[in-house]
């Protein structure tokens, strides 16, 4: 009955596997489609995306519950904009849902953090599809755990305890040699 999308270009993460389970918790399925078009230089190759989340998928969520697809175009780095076109795109898949992040589809620190939210709260009765709007995750050391903004209160209270996941620290540390702490 319903399906949630999810977008990445990147390889999986602890915060992305949060969302997207977040996602299974309100949906029947999770579609899951890596956008492997042109990226800018240094991002994942679309290998290395799709074979993480094959890994992700076999090894760790309900198989008769999450699709694994590819989306074959550019990445435009838009943010808010690019939220709203990923939004269309997967509601002409048959998504009901779309989760949009923490930053979507930015690049550095050019958008505002929740910036993809606001725009895309403004077509809510046009694009045909529901936005799930949630916030960024992070590692918590206080909590041991991922949580977000609204279920813990340590990013205002303990920010040394807060560790920001994102798919640029996790290709740092790829880069590295390295491997990403549990």
């Amino acid at each position: 009955q319903s399906v949630i999308g999810f977008q990445t270009r990147n390889v999986p993460h602890r915060a992305h596997e949060y969302l997207q389970r977040v996602g299974l918790e309100t949906s029947d399925g999770l579609f899951v489609q890596p956008l492997v078009g042109r990226k800018k230089k240094g991002d994942y190759t679309p290998e290395a995306v799709i074979r993480g989340y094959q890994a992700l998928i076999d090894g760790f969520f309900p198989a008769n519950r999450v699709l694994l697809g590819v989306l074959s175009t550019s990445m435009r780095y838009a943010g808010p904009r690019e939220a709203v076109f990923h939004a269309i795109i997967r509601r002409n898949y048959g998504c009901t849902k779309f989760i949009v992040g923490r930053d979507h589809a930015g690049v550095g620190n050019y958008y505002g953090k929740y910036e993809a939210h606001d725009l895309t709260r403004q077509f809510d009765s046009e694009l045909g599809i529901e936005i799930v709007r949630l916030n960024g995750p992070y590692y918590c050391r206080r909590c041991d755990g991922i949580a977000t903004e609204q279920t813990c209160p340590h990013h205002v209270t303990d920010p040394a305890a807060v560790h920001e996941i994102s798919g640029t620290d996790m290709r740092a540390i790829l880069v590295d040699g390295k491997a990403p702490e549990p």
